[in-house]
């Protein structure tokens, strides 16, 4: 695959396109019979989060004081769609104008993982349209207004792999552990305001959390498949 940074702006747009497709391929294929334990924890940490998922809402919400306050609006405005898309865009531009295959690289895998994380983010939401704690918790089946998959967790999740194997590729180890660290820590902060601020239940948190780990995956993985197949 040719530099990033040096190929016209219509070909990263093609190759966007083939992420996208290519990263859809990876989340419909059967997984070994060794990569089904990874969904399979989540499912169980979903369904036991359901169970209790009451007495988790009553330990979270609204205790903390004003400190707790500030840590959920910025959590609530940085992992929201409009500010991944934001970072994509720029990480994108100014990829190109430093010259810098990291960021042009990241931010187009970050989009392919973005546009699935959205589908099927929406489609959770559609299927389990469970109301937020804050307006009852009342579990619904197919609505336009559920809110059963956190997607705040979901935008803050997805980012982990294509920051620590695309952005952070080549840094050093100590340096990339500290990425990690603090990407794991940016994770866990999300998913506590969304249950300090009533908004979700701690199993709407661990599925969101899934959706964006796998689609980031995913779409890392396009991207190294479609880097080895081009020459």
């Amino acid at each position: 695959m040719p530099s990033s940074t040096q190929r016209p702006l219509r070909e990263d747009l093609r190759l966007l396109a083939r992420l996208v497709v290519a990263t859809g391929r990876r989340l419909v294929r059967p997984p070994s019979a060794r990569a089904w334990v990874v969904p399979g924890c989540a499912a169980l940490a979903a369904g036991l989060a359901y169970a209790w998922k009451w007495p988790v809402a009553d330990f979270f919400m609204g205790h903390g004081g004003r400190v707790a306050a500030w840590v959920a609006l910025a959590a609530r405005a940085g992992a929201s769609g409009v500010t991944i898309l934001a970072l994509g865009l720029a990480a994108l531009v100014a990829g190109r104008a430093l010259r810098r295959d990291a960021l042009v690289d990241c931010a187009l895998v970050l989009g392919a993982a973005g546009a699935w994380c959205w589908v099927l983010m929406r489609t959770g939401q559609l299927v389990l349209a469970e109301q937020r704690p804050a307006g009852g918790g009342e579990m619904r089946w197919f609505a336009l207004d559920g809110h059963g998959v956190s997607g705040h967790a979901a935008v803050a999740a997805l980012m982990l792999a294509p920051v620590r194997d695309v952005l952070a590729r080549r840094l050093a180890m100590p340096v990339r552990r500290l990425v990690v660290a603090a990407l794991v820590a940016w994770v866990a902060a999300v998913a506590w305001s969304r249950m300090w601020s009533g908004m979700h239940f701690l199993w709407n948190v661990v599925l969101g959390t899934a959706i964006g780990l796998f689609t980031g995956e995913a779409a890392v993985g396009a991207w190294r498949q479609l880097g080895s197949d081009d020459p």
